[in-house]
């Protein structure tokens, strides 16, 4: 694969060239800096934008437009990342040829014209979409309890702070929601397009000129902005763990840990700290799902993650209904236990192995490869190959050192009932 980047004035123009796929795949990132109440408001604006716009005023023509570009498909995903609010907007459809000529450019141009030729009226969007679209987020928002892992989390992380980006979910909020009208939802989408960060990704057998000149001719957002903007969140520390828990209508416990981990270098947090993940609760081969799971048999599954941009290691599990003190103590256990290099070097190697089949699956999946590509840009991290060459080095001893920085911070879960 051959990357290359270009500045093309109020975006970035990142293309990965390579022959490996039949498909041409555009992904374009929109970020700023978070505020809870955009959080909803960029869902609800998303929705709009792809349910109408100028060009193809209702679902029926858009999907007509999109079997007309040999089946081209087009989605949508927004998520908090660290200090950011992120969108990314991804269009996928096969090379011209497999199509016919013009084929990409006319699919790059109907993205386009969603993002940026919207559906209005004297500064108002219409009122039949936006009513549907009102009605849908809240009745998606009624319902957000009802998936017991994503509540746990989204409970555990307002729990984790008084304060700051880290609390704020990416779903949205019904407060919120109450407070939009179509018109300062215009309003909204003209200041996102003033200010928000876009970096746009383009993977496939393409031409690099003329990429660049498609997207000059039907991108055509002109404000420049400043690239300078801290990505990190800050947790504030404890002098002992916090734990709550709610009473929930389950036959399973749902348990949301967060472990805070200070004083990263950026290698630590790029290396060895993924394979500390990875031996901690990163499989079915790790600590966490063989004596919680496996040898305790108090859930029904359990893993880890790390949020590298909140410096927190986040835990899941779902427990038996009344066993959920006990299932604490046992990850307590094991995270004092790496903490005192008590793993082997077997479990390195096998953490490696498995780092190494997950970096082979991304190379599969032109998603995660553009993905790999963007957290370059908001985390630094190194390219793949390079990630690869630098995982096969880490020591027992480097992620020792990681593990000592690791120290449990919150615990939050919703306690079932008993049957």
């Amino acid at each position: 694969m051959e990357y290359i980047e270009k500045e093309q004035g109020s975006y970035q123009l990142h293309l990965i060239k390579t022959k490996n796929y039949k498909t041409i795949t555009v992904r374009i990132y929109f970020r700023e800096p978070i505020k809870k109440e955009f959080v909803t408001r960029r869902n609800f604006l998303n929705d709009m934008l792809f349910l109408a716009s100028k060009k193809y005023p209702n679902k029926k023509v858009l999907s007509e437009a999109l079997q007309n570009l040999y089946a081209a498909s087009i989605n949508y995903k927004t998520r908090r990342l660290g200090t950011y609010l992120d969108t990314c907007y991804t269009l996928k459809v096969l090379k011209d040829k497999y199509t016919e000529d013009g084929n990409f450019e006319k699919s790059v141009e109907l993205l386009c014209s969603l993002l940026l030729e919207p559906k209005v009226e004297k500064d108002s969007f219409f009122e039949e979409e936006f009513t549907t679209i009102y009605e849908e987020m809240k009745a998606e928002l009624e319902t957000v309890k009802e998936n017991k892992e994503q509540y746990a989390i989204f409970q555990l992380l307002e729990h984790l702070s008084e304060s700051g980006e880290v609390r704020i979910n990416g779903v949205g909020y019904m407060e919120d929601l109450e407070t939009i009208t179509k018109e300062n939802l215009y309003h909204y989408y003209q200041e996102y397009l003033k200010h928000a960060l876009v970096d746009i990704y383009v993977l496939g057998d393409i031409d690099e000129e003329e990429v660049g000149l498609i997207f000059k001719k039907y991108f055509t957002l002109t404000t420049f902005k400043s690239r300078k903007h801290p990505s990190f969140t800050k947790v504030e520390n404890r002098k002992s763990v916090k734990v709550y828990h709610e009473d929930y209508k389950s036959q399973q416990s749902a348990l949301a840990l967060a472990c805070k981990v200070d004083n990263l270098t950026p290698y630590e947090r790029n290396y060895p700290l993924t394979l500390y993940n990875i031996i901690l609760g990163g499989g079915s081969n790790s600590y966490l799902f063989q004596e919680v799971r496996e040898k305790a048999n108090l859930a029904y599954y359990i893993s880890s993650s790390p949020s590298k941009l909140d410096n927190l290691i986040l835990i899941q599990s779902g427990v038996t209904v009344g066993k959920e003190k006990e299932a604490i103590k046992i990850i307590e256990k094991q995270i004092k236990r790496l903490a005192k290099k008590d793993f082997r070097e077997t479990e390195v190697e096998k953490a490696k192995e498995y780092f190494t089949t997950a970096l082979d699956e991304i190379l599969e999946s032109p998603l995660q490869i553009v993905e790999s590509y963007y957290m370059m840009e908001i985390l630094g991290v190194d390219d793949l190959e390079t990630k690869r060459e630098k995982m096969m080095k880490v020591t027992k001893e480097e992620i020792a050192l990681v593990a000592s920085k690791v120290k449990l911070h919150t615990i939050f879960y919703l306690k079932g009932e008993q049957e």
